[in-house]
């Protein structure tokens, strides 16, 4: 059963079983010619047995959505923020952001809503019910309390999470987003124009815990703080976007970066080169077996590229590797029988449906005189 699925079953799972809520819900699907998908379904099937109020968790919110109903418990109120409309007149809007076990949320309120916390009818610690529409907001997933939406208090312990989130946890549109890792790649600061002619900074850095791996993008001050390779860090309060096919943290004025004391495990995992399959990012160590000459090209907008081949053999297999842009400079030196260590590239059908790996920008490559 699909998580989301789940989640709405146990809402109803006294009032029938695993299997033939199931059934109902892949019923809805085909009845629908597959116009909605399963959390949809699930919902209409727990309408239908008299559920008026289908609730979801926090962590589980995501933008297409749409409405949504969840609980819990305010962690922070915002200030008041006015701003001038097209018509002439002044809006209002002020953010809460709630939490449960599952994790945390902002709850955007316009306008008239906006009196509910400037009369202290809202306020930090509350625990209250919100009935609106989730979007994908600046910093990932929120909710907009709109006209059609509604918020009440409830009288419930909540209990907001605590754990900074695994990095295996984390997803897309997630907002308030905290986590403890290593670094295990310090990344640069790079210059950058701002819309507004100004220089901004920005980084990329390569965190890990015993989970897996993750991008964290730093910008300005934070680009600048100094970062070591095997520090531990901690982020608080970062979104997290899709981007490139990978998940991506990024940073923002509600967001914190601190080196920590704690101790995070990890280790890269390797990929057999026999196990590899098209589509996947792995990473993966052998020697060298086979050596290509640099190609230049000319990329689609007009710039010269460069492209070098080598062949990588571990004990389960070969591979073509394809080196792609600065990456071609590791060549320099390069010979029969060195150890390669090739991180994150990226698995694709090749010449004549040839499985290889390319190494793009995200790919990290380090080669070793053999002894």
């Amino acid at each position: 059963m699909d998580e989301q699925v789940e989640e709405i079953y146990k809402q109803v799972a006294d009032r029938i079983t695993a299997e033939e809520f199931q059934a109902r819900v892949e019923e809805k699907v085909a009845l629908m010619a597959g116009l909605c998908d399963g959390r949809t379904a699930a919902m209409l099937v727990a309408r239908d047995l008299g559920t008026v109020e289908v609730l979801t968790r926090i962590g589980s919110i995501r933008p297409e959505m749409g409405n949504v109903t969840f609980q819990g418990r305010v962690i922070s109120v915002s200030e008041v923020r006015e701003f001038p409309r097209s018509d002439g007149s002044v809006g209002r809007v002020v953010n809460l952001v709630l939490s449960d076990e599952t994790g945390s949320i902002r709850v955007a309120l316009w306008d008239e809503n906006v009196e509910l916390v400037r009369s202290g009818d809202l306020k930090v610690d509350q625990c209250l019910k919100v009935r609106g529409l989730a979007k994908e907001g600046y910093a990932g997933t929120e909710v907009s309390l709109g006209r059609g939406g509604g918020i009440e208090e409830v009288d419930l312990d909540i209990k907001p999470r605590q754990a900074a989130y695994k990095i295996a946890e984390i997803k897309s549109d997630m907002s308030e987003v905290s986590l403890v890792a290593l670094v295990v790649d310090p990344g640069e600061a790079r210059e950058f124009v701002r819309k507004d002619g100004g220089i901004g900074h920005v980084r990329t850095v390569l965190l890990g815990d015993e989970t897996g791996k993750i991008r964290l993008t730093l910008w300005n001050e934070q680009a600048a703080m100094p970062i070591e390779k095997g520090e531990t860090i901690e982020v608080q309060n970062g979104s997290c976007r899709e981007r490139y096919g990978s998940l991506e943290i990024s940073t923002g004025g509600y967001s914190t970066v601190k080196k920590s004391s704690q101790k995070v495990q990890f280790s890269e995992k390797v990929v057999p080169i026999s196990e590899l399959k098209p589509g996947m990012i792995a990473s993966v160590s052998g020697f060298v077996t086979g050596l290509g000459e640099v190609r230049q090209f000319q990329r689609d907008d007009g710039k010269a590229g460069r492209v070098a081949n080598i062949y990588v053999s571990d004990e389960t297999g070969r591979i073509k590797v394809a080196l792609w842009g600065d990456h071609v400079d590791s060549l320099q030196g390069l010979d029969l029988g060195y150890r390669a260590e090739i991180i994150d590239a990226q698995a694709k059908s090749g010449w004549n449906e040839e499985l290889e790996l390319s190494c793009g920008w995200k790919s990290r490559i380090t080669f070793a005189p053999p002894g």
